[in-house]
């Protein structure tokens, strides 16, 4: 067992999941790329990268809790609810600011600040967040099992 408690099953499927999730983050951003050379402008740039990261960030994520090799078996019951806490309550509060400062910042051109760009970035932190939060319980679910 390594540090992480992972068996080697789990480190390959792990790494077969990872490969397969880079090569489909390569793909889609040579896919926004090319649409973008021809004009095609589904969401302005900052946002169109997030939302490809987002995307392709929760597959992976759900893909390893899909094929259990996201924990290991634990020798012993961690109670990590308040270190979960604290990090979402600090990405909440860093995504709330860089809210507040997108609003408050001043452009060059009064049009960008109706942009898309920093709400999706605020709902792509949410879903984070969320993926966080789904795999803190389905983790307490396995725990459950195990014992």
């Amino acid at each position: 067992m390594n540090k992480k408690g992972l068996d080697e099953m789990q480190i390959q499927k792990r790494n077969s999941i990872g490969n397969q999730t880079l090569i489909l983050l390569v793909y889609l951003l040579l896919i926004d790329a090319g649409l973008y050379g021809f004009g095609f402008r589904w969401v302005s740039y900052p946002a169109n990268i997030m939302i490809i990261l987002t995307i392709c960030s929760g597959i992976y994520v759900i893909r390893l809790i899909a094929a259990n090799a996201f924990v290991g078996p634990s020798a012993k019951t961690q109670k990590p609810l308040l270190k979960v806490v604290l990090n979402t309550v600090l990405a909440v509060l860093v995504s709330a600011a860089i809210l507040v400062l997108m609003k408050n910042a001043s452009f060059s051109n009064p049009g960008q600040i109706a942009e898309m760009s920093a709400p999706i970035l605020f709902i792509a932190a949410g879903v984070a967040i969320l993926i966080a939060a789904i795999t803190f319980f389905i983790h307490k679910i396995q725990d459950r099992e195990e014992e």
